[in-house]
């Protein structure tokens, strides 16, 4: 009888093991798409450490399925500390879904950090944005515009977006420019 009682608790294991393993087999895929600008073929980057003025620049973008974001992240020629803020663009007035401190603590490399995941519907149409006098410019080297949306495993990039600005007014950047981007700041997204 304790055989067949441990050969059944043995078995009962066994199953839980795999099981997890299982779940652990497909993780969810973290998707960070913005920096993917400067993998572009032939660019140029005009790398700015410090501006006479602040610019407040950024991307409008949807998500193409149900998920989360739950990270926000900067990539800049400087180290600081940088406010990024995530946006809900779908109404008349842009509404602030997260305003975030980053620290960039070394120069060049991404730094991202975890929030309370936003969770967002396929469609949703969101910002990103960073105001800092500090950027990276990206121009086609034949001067020729950016086409967009840009897309992204899940996520469609529909525009980058900038205005000049030496204080934030707490709203999104309302002018496009597709000859000139700025991919300095970055989301996770997680789809469900």
């Amino acid at each position: 009888m304790k055989t067949k009682f441990r050969f059944y608790a043995c078995a009962v294991f066994a199953l839980a093991l795999v099981a997890s393993c299982k779940e652990d087999e497909n993780p969810k895929v973290e998707e960070s798409p913005f920096f993917i600008f400067f993998d572009q073929p032939a660019i140029t980057i005009d790398t700015t450490p410090v501006a006479a003025s602040s610019w407040e620049y950024g991307f409008v973008f949807n998500p193409l399925a149900d998920g989360k974001i739950t990270k926000l992240g900067v990539k800049l020629p400087v180290a600081g500390d940088f406010t990024v803020r995530l946006w809900d663009l779908s109404g008349v007035t842009p509404v602030v879904l997260r305003d975030q401190k980053i620290t960039s603590a070394t120069v060049h490399v991404p730094a991202f950090v975890d929030i309370s995941p936003v969770s967002v519907p396929k469609n949703a149409q969101l910002g990103i944005s960073i105001l800092a006098n500090s950027f990276y410019r990206l121009q086609k080297k034949d001067a020729s515009a950016f086409a967009f949306p840009v897309v992204v495993d899940n996520i469609s990039i529909l525009s980058f977006n900038e205005v000049m600005r030496d204080s934030s007014l707490m709203t999104f950047p309302q002018t496009p420019n597709t000859t000139r981007v700025a991919p300095c700041v970055n989301v996770v997204f997680v789809a469900d």
